[in-house]
């Protein structure tokens, strides 16, 4: 099942078995997993840079904490920007007469503009060299 993580006991033998030598097929069919499954948790220890060893002494809870639990970011400013755009666009929908087509229509308009005006400025400087 996509995105869904493994029990910690399975992600426990998986490190077993790779650290022993045993191929991604042979984990793969012993485990009862997918080799994408087995390719994802091996990656995400390539990255976590810590030798297995040390990983195989954590219990679930610290394994969990590692290879399933995803750090939240903060929301880049393009994020910020469309969610303060967001209550701006309700409020102009909720006017009369007024659809997204015709709202998007003017920023569309102006954007093809100003890409024809990018491409004879560029052709212009073509010539010019």
């Amino acid at each position: 099942m996509a995105n869904k993580s493994i029990v910690m006991s399975k992600l426990r033998r998986l490190l077993q078995l790779y650290y022993q030598g045993k191929s991604k097929l042979f984990i793969s069919n012993y485990l009862d997993l997918s080799r994408n499954t087995i390719d994802k948790y091996l990656t995400q220890l390539k990255f976590l840079n810590k030798p297995i060893e040390e990983l195989l002494q954590l219990d679930d809870i610290g394994m969990e904490e590692l290879f399933v639990k995803k750090p939240v970011k903060a929301p880049s400013q393009k994020m910020k920007n469309l969610h303060e755009f967001f209550p701006y666009m309700d409020k102009q929908l909720k006017k009369t007469g007024v659809t997204k087509s015709n709202r998007y229509e003017p920023t569309l308009n102006e954007t093809f503009l100003i890409s024809i005006s990018a491409r004879k400025l560029k052709s212009c400087t073509l010539l010019h060299r």
